[in-house]
């Protein structure tokens, strides 16, 4: 059973806006060039290690409190609103990473 084309209901709005999350996030990343990390005698492979080591922590840390949207606001700006905060709070979060492992990004 598929959840998003089987249900009808109010929460199928959120199925809607999932699209246009994806689409967002896609613009989003599409938009500015990523940073190169740098650090003294890190290679290669430890600069791609500790990226995804920060990636993940960055993804598993709790969103807090002040990136939680109205709850009068509608179900699909919501939905983007989240994820919108979310997406910044990650870089946020990946950034902070990097720097306290002695990166600096070069853009």
């Amino acid at each position: 059973m598929k959840p998003c084309r089987a249900r009808m209901d109010a929460m199928s709005s959120s199925c809607r806006a999932w699209p246009a999350s994806a689409v967002f996030l896609f613009l989003l990343a599409a938009c500015g060039s990523p940073p190169t990390w740098n650090k003294a005698g890190a290679s290669e492979t430890t600069v791609q290690n500790d990226s995804g080591d920060c990636r993940v922590q960055a993804r598993l840390a709790p969103l807090p409190e002040r990136y939680m949207g109205s709850p009068t606001a509608s179900v699909t700006s919501q939905v983007l609103s989240r994820e919108e905060q979310r997406a910044m709070f990650e870089s946020q979060e990946f950034q902070k990473c990097m720097t306290g492992k002695g990166y600096t990004d070069k853009r």
